[in-house]
This record gives C-alpha cells, sequence and structure tokens, in this order.
C-alpha cells in the first residue's frame, strides 16, 4: 500500500498525497529539497530530502506491468478478455468431452468419404 504524506506549501499544508506525488511535484519543480514533509501516520515534520522516497521514485521511473495497463485503461479490457477466453476454453472441452463420439463418428465417415471417392 502506498504511503501517504503532507506536505507544507508555507501557506497551507496539502495532502495526504502518495509518495510518488511528491517525486512527481519536485520532478515538476513545485516542491524543493527543503519543503516541509510528514508521513500521514507521523506528527513529524521533516526536510523533504530527509524522506526516503527510493521505493516510490523506483516505481515512478519502472512501473510494473500491472501499473502500465491500469495507467494505459487497457487492463480492464485484457481482464475481460482473458475471462471470455477461459470461459470459451472451458465450454469448449467441456463440448468435446460430451460430444466427442459423435466428433468421432463424423471424421471416419468422412474420411471414408475420402478414401472412396
Amino acid at each position: 500500500m502506498a504511503r501517504k504524506f503532507y506536505y507544507d506549501t508555507g501557506s497551507e499544508k496539502v495532502g495526504p498525497v502518495t509518495g510518488n506525488e511528491l517525486v512527481r511535484l519536485r520532478a515538476a519543480g513545485q516542491l524543493d529539497d527543503n519543503t516541509w514533509v510528514r508521513r500521514e501516520d507521523s506528527g513529524t515534520w521533516r526536510p523533504l530530502h530527509s524522506v526516503n522516497l527510493r521505493e516510490e521514485e523506483e516505481e515512478e521511473a519502472n512501473p510494473g506491468l500491472l501499473k502500465t495497463l491500469w495507467r494505459s485503461g487497457m487492463l480492464v479490457p485484457l481482464l475481460l478478455v482473458g475471462l471470455g477466453l477461459v470461459i470459451f476454453a472451458m465450454l469448449a472441452v467441456g463440448a468435446l468431452s460430451i460430444f466427442w463420439p459423435v466428433l468421432l463418428i463424423v471424421a471416419v465417415i468422412w474420411m471414408l468419404n475420402q478414401l472412396f471417392k
């Protein structure tokens, strides 16, 4: 679960925001290393440069596949397609298990028909 932080702009306290949001705000120049921040579960304010945001920075630089798919809006459609394929496979296997004798007879008749043309 993402850690949450508050930050102090000098005129107001903003938050809670995720560590990823702090990383983005710092990269955009809206926050500097001397901005006062505190974790949501702490009452201690510290300068941003003293907060370890390495995990958030790594996640921002190298998001995982699920996060990339979520951001692009493709996760839900891919999950629905996958679910559809699983259901189709289950139905196909079920149909084959029920109708295999019929399919076998049809295949034998077709082969005999091809043989005696």
